[in-house]
């Protein structure tokens, strides 16, 4: 098999086994082998190994010796340092490149937040996903790849946090966010962003309400 057809497979796999992975297919504590995989998608041994070692490099499986791979866990501890780190990185790109912002990329970044008000209220991953969607997409306006990868790798380990607790995310913030970019007003969509990300579920506990405009 040519190393194209490999690739393909590899992340048609990726693809489908992060879906289940994000839609809870799997209980937390299921344990994922090659054989059972190669199974339920119907591929080789190649493209599935090629998929679990991304998967784990990007903290979504950890790997087991001699058993398989079980879907990561994260501690209070790290969620905690995703969701600084997420705060550090998006709030410092959105001061620095501002001015990439034009009036088609509101409307875009406002077309985000209606689909999430007209998605069903009890549709949790919904929320969660629409809420990936706005910061990935404020953040794919500065056009630097690596730092949006690193960004897109925070998100999945919240994600999976998120499928575990199944708690959901408000955008109420985000609504606030356009508005001040629209404006011009740089310095509180900064300091609403910031409240945005940090204003995040911690294993069960509820998000403290956050003013951003005094905070």
């Amino acid at each position: 098999m040519g190393k194209e057809n490999l690739d393909t497979l590899k992340d048609q796999v990726y693809d489908a086994l992060f879906s289940d992975i994000i839609n809870g297919v799997y209980p937390a504590d299921t344990i994922l082998t090659e054989k059972f995989l190669m199974e339920k998608y119907g591929v080789s041994r190649a493209p599935i190994r090629e998929a679990l070692t991304q998967l784990t490099g990007t903290h979504i499986l950890s790997s087991i010796p001699r058993q398989g791979y079980k879907i990561f866990q994260p501690s209070e501890q790290q969620l905690l340092e995703v969701i600084k780190f997420r705060s550090a990185l998006e709030c410092s790109f959105l001061e620095s490149y501002c001015t990439y912002i034009d009036e088609s990329r509101i409307k875009e970044l406002r077309n985000t937040c209606v689909d999430y008000i007209n998605c069903p209220t009890n549709d949790f991953m919904s929320h969660w996903h629409y809420n990936c969607q706005f910061h990935l997409k404020l953040f794919s306006i500065y056009g630097n790849h690596y730092a949006y990868k690193l960004l897109e790798d925070a998100l999945n380990i919240q994600t999976i946090f998120f499928v575990q607790k199944k708690h959901s995310a408000t955008m109420d913030l985000h609504l606030a966010l356009v508005d001040y970019l629209e404006k011009g007003e740089i310095t509180t969509a900064v300091t609403i962003l910031k409240a945005d990300i940090e204003n995040l579920l911690l294993l069960g506990t509820a998000p403290t309400p956050v003013d951003p405009i005094r905070k």
